[in-house]
């Protein structure tokens, strides 16, 4: 048996941690993975708004819920809180030096270089290119018959990133890149991420060496295209490649070629893959809510302002999120938070999910509904679908505006119908949560509003 298998049952005999459910290890690594939302409403209705699971080969993972606990986890002190470690599951497809896994002042000098590629200015002129991207997608979607949209919308939003990353570069060149990520990102929709020792297992250990190949050809070129660029001198695109091509080290160097490829890395899957979710979530809901859909498409209709497309995302954010919880934080020093003072080795879990589904918050919590955002719009401290403190998402301006581009042109032309019975239930892509069988809906032609 592990140290650190040792070290939890100890822990949790000694009962210095908050109440868990009733069910052995085994037992809640399948629930959380198998039916994650519900899962941890069950927990929560056993344990309370404060309870911790004991995933099989990591720490102990203690969830918290109550708004003044997740404040105190998203912005505690980085010295005793590590968010980076919490994002080992995603390290091989961004690898280890990007500033998503670094800790402290290197963590936010990664954050500075990039920020300024995501200024709301920046994502502003960036409009012209998602309208012209966004229509061509949409328009070669088909009609009246069942189809998964969310390879669909992945494949939309992979071609933003990357033609806002490499804005000099020919379509044929960027073609291939997006062929070899799909290639390399399919190992998200297997459990060998979250679970390392199933690539030693025989069917898994091919699964993983293709992976790694598809890795190997996404890396050459994007080398090239990193080598291109310093050879060119050229730094007047204005694009993320650019940025991270002048920024400097937490010593004031020159960013690492590797580090560039690792951020750039970074940016390409968070910059489609949780943008993807959420649409994927939004069709769904709004198939299986068509008095919603009706109200949204008759506001972009009369082109009445966007208050209800604002609040329709919103709403999808908090009901159907990609993330459960924020970023793990690692605990590496005591640290007390609500009646606990938690030791290493231990996870802290802003319950991002269960906060927003909590009913003193947000009456009748499983119903969509986005008038509950018009108005007096998001509270700051009880609506956190980007993360919060050193780990916010940087890029939520230009993922807000891609899904509203996204649902304005479809909903412009066509009406979104259910192809099941029920809204999908969630399953695992990497780290986040999209619709299990793809995200389908019926697409149907509807006629031109008259003006």
């Amino acid at each position: 048996m592990s140290p650190l298998i040792v070290t939890s049952l100890a822990r949790r005999l000694k009962g210095d941690l908050p109440p868990s459910p009733p069910h052995p290890a085994i037992a809640q690594t399948i629930g959380g993975r198998r039916w994650p939302y519900r899962y941890l409403e069950h927990c929560q209705a056993v344990c309370g708004d404060t309870f911790v699971l004991h995933p099989l080969d990591r720490p102990p993972m203690v969830f918290l819920c109550d708004p003044q606990d997740i404040r105190a986890v998203l912005t505690g002190d980085p010295v005793e809180l590590h968010p980076g470690a919490g994002g080992h599951v995603i390290a091989p497809l961004i690898g280890d030096r990007s500033f998503m896994l670094l800790e402290e002042q290197e963590h936010l000098s990664g954050r500075r270089a990039i920020h300024p590629a995501f200024h709301k200015q920046i994502v502003a002129e960036q409009t012209a290119t998602l309208e012209d991207i966004v229509e061509r997608a949409v328009a070669s979607w088909p009609l009246d018959q069942p189809i998964a949209l969310t390879p669909r919308i992945r494949a939309l939003t992979l071609q933003v990133i990357l033609r806002i990353i490499f804005s000099d570069q020919p379509d044929a060149t960027l073609a291939d890149l997006h062929g070899r990520l799909v290639q390399m990102l399919a190992i998200s929709d297997s459990l060998i991420l979250q679970g390392p020792r199933l690539r030693r297992l025989p069917y898994w250990r091919g699964l993983w060496r293709r992976f790694l190949k598809h890795r190997a050809a996404v890396d050459d070129l994007i080398h090239r295209l990193i080598s291109d660029r310093r050879i060119s001198g050229s730094g007047d695109h204005g694009d993320l490649l650019d940025v991270l091509l002048s920024a400097e080290t937490v010593n004031g160097a020159p960013m690492p070629e590797r580090e560039i490829r690792d951020n750039l890395m970074s940016m390409i899957l968070a910059g489609h893959e949780t943008t993807t979710g959420e649409l994927a979530w939004a069709f769904q809901l709004l198939a299986h809510y068509p008095d919603r859909q009706r109200r949204l498409a008759e506001e972009l209709d009369r082109d009445a302002g966007a208050d209800y497309l604002h609040a329709t995302v919103h709403e999808t954010l908090r009901h159907k999120p990609v993330f459960v919880f924020a970023i793990p934080r690692n605990v590496v020093a005591p640290v007390r938070i609500g009646d606990y003072t938690y030791d290493p080795p231990v996870q802290l879990a802003a319950c991002t999910y269960l906060l927003h589904h909590h009913p003193d918050l947000y009456p009748q919590p499983h119903e969509f509904r986005p008038e509950r955002f018009l108005g007096s719009g998001a509270q700051t401290r009880t609506w956190l679908p980007w993360g919060g403190g050193r780990k916010h998402c940087l890029g939520r301006h230009f993922a807000l505006l891609e899904v509203q581009t996204v649902l304005r042109h479809v909903l412009a032309t066509r009406r979104v119908l259910p192809a099941g019975s029920h809204i999908e239930r969630p399953r695992w892509r990497s780290a986040i949560l999209v619709p299990h069988s793809g995200g389908r809906v019926i697409l149907r032609a509807r006629p031109m509003p008259s003006r």
